[in-house]
């Protein structure tokens, strides 16, 4: 047990470090996308040239910003379904049902991951239509966040086979924990 509480604890400081940075690149792509619009909207409005890479650039950023938000989501556990199906379920039976359900995500987002990095490798090959990249810059956030989100997956599957197996009281959720160390 003590190594499989050693593991949770190194797992969860990565995890938070990598969400650290993930929220903080997230926001940075919102407001670039915000700017590249407003300036999009200016020139095509006020100096009647539309720039042809500003669109491009927001939809890339926006691709990037949806996928670095997955695992900060992920890992605070805002899925009201879920919430709500194991708040209504005992403990020892919720417990149960998460761990299949992270078994579950597990197996998704590994297939996800690795359909995604091969369909981004491809990318390389196809250059973006208005700005200088190939289309592989896009296409990474996919094998980013699905990758980031199994490590999350592993920590929440962890912690829930530590609570389960030493009988403890729900863990308190780390929604909170998170939004105090950030």
């Amino acid at each position: 047990m003590l190594l499989l509480t050693t593991i949770i604890t190194w797992l969860g400081r990565l995890n938070a470090s990598i969400i650290f940075i993930f929220k903080y690149l997230a926001i940075t792509a919102v407001a670039v996308m915000t700017l590249s619009i407003l300036v999009q909207v200016f020139c095509r409005y006020v100096l009647d040239n539309s720039l042809p890479w500003s669109e491009e650039l927001a939809r890339y950023l926006m691709v990037w910003m949806t996928f670095l938000t997955l695992p900060v989501v992920s890992r605070m556990k805002q899925h009201a379904a879920l919430d709500i199906i194991l708040g209504a379920l005992p403990r020892r039976p919720a417990l149960i049902l998460e761990l299949i359900l992270y078994v579950l995500m597990g197996a998704v987002l590994y297939y996800a991951f690795d359909r995604s990095l091969g369909f981004a490798i491809k990318g390389d090959r196809v250059l973006a239509t208005a700005l200088p990249i190939t289309k592989a810059w896009s296409y990474m956030a996919m094998p980013v966040g699905f990758g980031v989100m199994m490590m999350v997956y592993v920590e929440l599957f962890l912690k829930a086979v530590v609570d389960f197996v030493t009988g403890a009281p729900k863990s308190t959720p780390l929604a909170s924990t998170i939004q105090s160390e950030g």
